[in-house]
């Protein structure tokens, strides 16, 4: 057999295919799943939630979340995992591969309303049986669906007049002089305060 083909035979039979199969084990062995966080608009109160998706050309074997070092549940939604953010602090997102490779991923959550709304004391008017308010959130909405005041007696008054833009909110106080008013943000955050009319 001419030596020409013995080197060819060993090149092309031995060669590239040893080759080629180690190169694709070794860099599916060196495959490490990385966690895209998808961004979220942060002036979105209504609903914190973090999504990510995972990249890797090797199946996940395992997803486990975390918030302050404890674990929580996530929920998966075709490719896209979501994690509820209900409170501000630390999330971990950590994964791992066929291959053992594991992922990593922190998140800072800040935009969490924890603050309850404000009254502003300064600029109550109190005119007769009329009482108007400025309520104002430095971060959420406020909730004008729920916002009432009770009397001393405990009949509850809905706002006469409301207007959104500027928080300002008009209650008629049909008797008695105390009326507690309750403002709510649409995080939950609740305050109250009382006034006493003339």
């Amino acid at each position: 057999m001419p030596i020409v083909e013995i080197v060819l035979r060993i090149f092309f039979g031995f060669l590239i295919p040893y080759v080629l199969i180690n190169g694709i084990i070794f860099f599916l062995f060196i495959q490490t799943p990385k966690i895209q966080v998808i961004d979220q608009d942060s002036k979105d109160y209504e609903e914190n939630k973090i999504k990510f998706s995972i990249d890797c050309l090797l199946p996940i074997t395992d997803v486990k979340t975390y918030f302050q070092e404890s674990e929580i549940a996530y929920s998966k939604l075709g490719s896209t995992y979501v994690i509820d953010a209900e409170n501000n602090g630390t999330y971990q997102i950590k994964v791992m591969a066929l291959n053992r490779a594991p992922g990593n991923s922190i998140i800072e959550i800040e935009t969490k309303d924890s603050n309850p709304p404000t009254i502003d004391l300064d600029s109550a008017i109190i005119t007769g049986n009329t009482l108007i308010i400025s309520v104002h959130d430095a971060q959420s909405e406020i909730n004008y669906d729920n916002l009432y005041a009770t009397l001393e007696n405990g009949t509850k008054l809905v706002p006469t007049y409301i207007d959104k833009s500027s928080g300002t909110v008009q209650f008629q106080i049909t008797e008695g002089k105390k009326i507690v008013v309750h403002v709510e943000d649409t995080f939950g955050n609740h305050s109250e305060t009382s006034f006493t009319t003339n």
